[in-house]
């Protein structure tokens, strides 16, 4: 029997060298018995091994969703990791930076090395397949089993479940098939969860509706561009932190050649203090009234002023302006001018009339309206926060129209895209390029696609609205009441629990589940709430593979070490499963992991230097090569040779300003000749009143609301208005009278580096308060908040400051929840335990517009995420 324990392990003692294997998690539990200890051997700059001699750098994976996929390496010796470092493979310069890791990459080693590292297949010890005994998840002691007992038990639930159930009885919180389990949808599928996840609204304004894509891949200009710009603005986009790494340094450059910032957002970030950005403070969840507010002010400027509005942009490039530029496929005779002036519903959409609802003052609207006027050279930047809102629909589509009002579209200095990921500010095709693995995709029969918001009702009302592929920019679907019997589910590749909205609901959801399963690395919310846990690998105990970078990066990993303890791939995993349930694993994995990782690098292309844009291969395999690898493939002939590329852990294309990849400019074809290189729309252009877009919003229904094709503003169910009683702004403050959002935080990538002990020191994960809010409430910093919504409450200590937006809270997304079971109390602060089952009529969940109150927790202190919470399993 074992039981999950707090320990106060490694607060300041967690010491870069782990030994082998085994050995390696005995040693950094050790180290952490006292601060003291651990803080004297620092000072002395003495490792607990020699790497002098004998040591070898292997390039390790940095493999989550953080962004960057930045350079790390680990110096192994004797199988033991003994230190670590980021890319010095060649001297760092802004043309061509060296792809350096930031502290979460320096974490990984925990990932894998961790004294919580799950060891063994689990067993809740109350569980049977008799009698589940769901209300113990979350709270039930572990019992350790094999993998034969483990895997026994699954395939039994799975061919018992879908016996009596069928398929449909699946649930996997995953967005579609992209990262399904196998098993599953090789044994006849399983119900999917759909979520507006990172991209929220963009998903839905995609190349075939307005025209511009669903995530801007590919048409933000070089990074380069950015010194022929005048101004860039950061809209909702914080990469110092979302996008760590190398991007930050492209826009430092910028910065140092004179080009100014401006950031619109609740909070003034790391990036606007960095770069010094003119600061637009804006209410979270109300951005299309901030920008409709801009459009109006861009017109009255234009009268007034001249210059500011780009009419010829407007008259070539889009349609649905005015009346003068309707579409072709119009139902109804509206135009976005129009509805900016007041026509239709007698609100013309002023500077002041936009500044009631978003808190920006006029004069902020007018200095941003007259900054990105036509006689600007401004790169419109824009991340995802703001269209992760309850109404915020028509973002995509106003930030598309105010970046065509002032054209800044397809010439130098002038760019509309995002600034998200490794991509961050570095637009382009890519200039290198990994292989396909060789290994099959999977298709899922079943259809049945839930809403996140809905999901964990669904499980209990067996009731959904299917919105289909909805999140892939298709009506397929859509709109259609569905019914479904959920009785199992599966946590795979996803941490749907933990960062997918009503926690709380989805909690009780899986307590009333016959059967839930999970693949970990530790024990996360989904494997705490579930009734068998399997132990996966890391990253750096698999044979190794490529991951897409930046534009000019492709980054190879290598093995690291064998797998601990019991510890199993993915593919040795999905394999055992499949055979227990009589099927063929060699349908799903043809080929070997080290034959998919070769047929990577394989594969891999690198553009030409000659300047045709054209592509060859990247790596020069023999058949020594070949035989060495043990396995099948044909030699060719690259830039680099398979070894070096390995070793070096990776490809990164050589820059220098002014050379042929810094001509991109995204729209650029676009803008040269439209007709010759029509978008993908109806019409071939910019659609700013696009019929698609209204057919595919009224397709989902919903909300009882008639979408219109111009972009309108929508008064959210849930957000500003709801924090007055009766929705009146400026009216009696309602029970919830704060907006609530949740910024993605240093410490984590979404959920994932959560309990590196490291990082939970350095990252404390507060409630971010504005301090005037703060000081009202008798609330100074370090003072525990109890945070509470309609749905939940959390505890967490306050960072009260100076730098954020009165009126708002900020929950920092995705840390582990920790429910105090006798008063419902989550003591971890997760995010989405605040969060219900709010949706918006398109579809999108509620993340970053939710209502919520706060005071001065009167129990007992919350301690230090350091110092609680590792959830340990021992042996007892």
């Amino acid at each position: 029997m074992v039981s999950i324990q707090s320990k106060n392990i490694s607060r300041r003692g967690f010491l870069g060298a782990s030994a082998a294997v085994a050995a390696s998690v005995a040693l950094l539990s050790s180290t952490g018995c006292s601060a003291e200890s651990s803080l004297d051997v620092a000072n002395k700059h003495q490792l607990p091994t020699d790497p002098a001699e004998g040591g070898e750098w292997v390039a390790a994976a940095c493999w989550h969703n953080c962004g960057g996929r930045c350079m790390n390496k680990v110096m192994v010796k004797d199988g033991a990791v003994v230190r670590q470092k980021t890319d010095d493979t060649h001297a760092d310069s802004p043309d061509y930076p060296q792809q350096r890791g930031c502290v979460r990459g320096k974490a990984q080693q925990q990932q894998c090395f961790g004294a919580d590292r799950l060891k063994y297949p689990m067993k809740r010890k109350s569980w049977s397949p008799e009698n589940p005994n769901g209300e113990k998840r979350g709270v039930d002691e572990w019992e350790r089993i094999s993998w034969d007992e483990a895997i026994g038990y699954i395939a039994d639930q799975f061919k018992t479940i879908k016996e009596k159930y069928g398929n449909q009885a699946f649930l996997i919180g995953s967005y579609g098939s992209r990262l399904a389990f196998a098993p599953l949808l090789a044994y006849g599928g399983h119900t999917s969860v759909a979520d507006s996840t990172s991209h929220g609204a963009y998903l839905l304004n995609t190349a075939d509706t307005i025209g511009i894509p669903r995530t801007d891949a590919g048409v933000c200009n070089d990074r380069t561009d950015m010194l022929n710009a005048e101004t860039i603005v950061l809209y909702a986009s914080n990469p110092a932190w979302s996008a760590a790494g190398t991007p930050s340094y492209h826009y430092i450059r910028a910065k140092e050649a004179g080009v100014k910032f401006i950031t619109v957002d609740p909070i003034y970030t790391a990036s606007a203090q960095i770069l010094d950005a003119y600061w637009i403070p804006i209410r979270t969840g109300t951005d299309t009234a901030f920008m409709l507010g801009v459009a109006s002010e861009m017109i009255r400027l234009d009268k007034a002023e001249g210059n500011v509005v780009d009419w010829e942009f407007l008259d070539k490039y889009t349609v649905g302006f005015d009346a003068d530029h309707k579409p072709a496929d119009l139902t109804e005779d509206v135009n976005f001018l129009d509805y900016l002036n007041g026509v239709y519903d007698g609100e013309p959409k002023t500077a002041e009339w936009a500044s009631a609802i978003c808190g920006v003052p006029v004069e902020k609207i007018t200095y941003f309206a007259r900054e990105i006027g036509k006689t600007h050279d401004v790169w419109m930047l824009h991340n995802f926060a703001a269209a992760h809102c309850n109404g915020s629909e028509n973002v995509p589509q106003l930030f598309m129209t105010l970046s065509a009002m002032g054209g800044h579209y397809g010439k130098p200095g002038n760019c509309s895209a995002n600034n998200y990921h490794a991509n961050a500010g570095n637009g382009g095709p890519a200039l290198v390029k990994g292989g396909a693995s060789g290994l099959p995709s999977l298709k899922n029969p079943i259809e049945g696609v839930i809403p996140g918001p809905q999901a964990w009702e669904a499980c209990f009302t067996g009731k959904y609205r299917n919105v289909g592929d909805w999140y892939s920019g298709s009506g397929a679907h859509a709109g259609v009441d569905e019914t479904c019997d959920i009785h199992c589910i599966v946590h795979d590749e996803n941490a749907y629990l933990q960062t997918g909205p009503n926690m709380k609901r989805g909690i009780e959801a899986h307590r009333k589940m016959d059967f839930v399963m999970a693949k970990a690395q530790f024990l996360t919310t989904q494997a705490l709430y579930s009734d068998i846990v399997l132990p996966v690998t890391t990253q750096w105990e698999v044979p190794g593979g490529l991951a897409a970078s930046n534009r000019e990066f492709l980054y190879c990993f290598s093995k690291v070490t064998e797998p601990l303890y019991e510890a199993k791939t993915d593919v040795e995993i999905n394999t055992l499963i499949m055979e227990a349930l009589g099927l063929d694993p060699s349908a799903v994995y043809p080929i070997s992991e080290t034959q998919a990782f070769f047929n990577q690098i394989a594969g891999a292309t690198v553009i030409k230097e000659d300047g045709s844009g054209k592509y060859e291969p990247l790596v020069t395999i023999t058949e020594a090569d070949i035989k060495e690898w043990g396995v099948t493939g044909k030699p060719q002939t690259g830039r680099v040779g398979l070894k070096e590329f390995v070793d070096n852990g990776g490809y990164q294309v050589e820059r220098k300003l002014g050379d042929a990849y810094s001509s991109f400019i995204g729209y650029a074809d676009f803008i040269k000749d439209p007709e010759a290189n029509p978008l993908k729309t109806k019409s071939g252009k910019l659609e700013i009143t696009c019929q698609a877009k209204a057919d595919l919003f009224n397709s989902i229904g919903l909300i009882d609301k008639e979408y219109q094709p111009y972009p309108e503003y929508l008064v959210p169910t849930v957000g500003y208005e709801t924090t007055f009683k009766d929705g009146r702004i400026d009216g009696e403050a309602g029970e919830y009278p704060y907006l609530m959002f949740n910024p993605h935080y240093f410490r984590r990538s979404h959920s994932v580096f959560n309990n590196c002990p490291w990082l939970r020191e350095a990252w404390p994960n507060p409630v971010f308060l504005n301090a005037s809010d703060a000081e009202a409430k008798g609330i100074a910093d370090g003072d525990t908040v109890r945070v509470w919504t309609k749905y939940g409450e959390v505890l967490r200590k306050a960072c009260c400051m100076e730098n954020m937006r009165p009126g708002e809270v900020g929950i920092p997304h995705g840390a582990w929840v920790r429910v105090d079971e006798s008063t419902g109390i989550d003591h971890g602060g997760a995010d989405n335990y605040l969060i219900g089952n709010d949706i918006s009529g398109g579809g999108l969940t509620s993340y970053n517009n939710n209502n919520c109150n706060f005071e001065k927790y009167t129990g007992a202190a919350l301690e230090d995420d350091c110092d609680t919470d590792k959830r340990i399993i021992e042996l007892g």
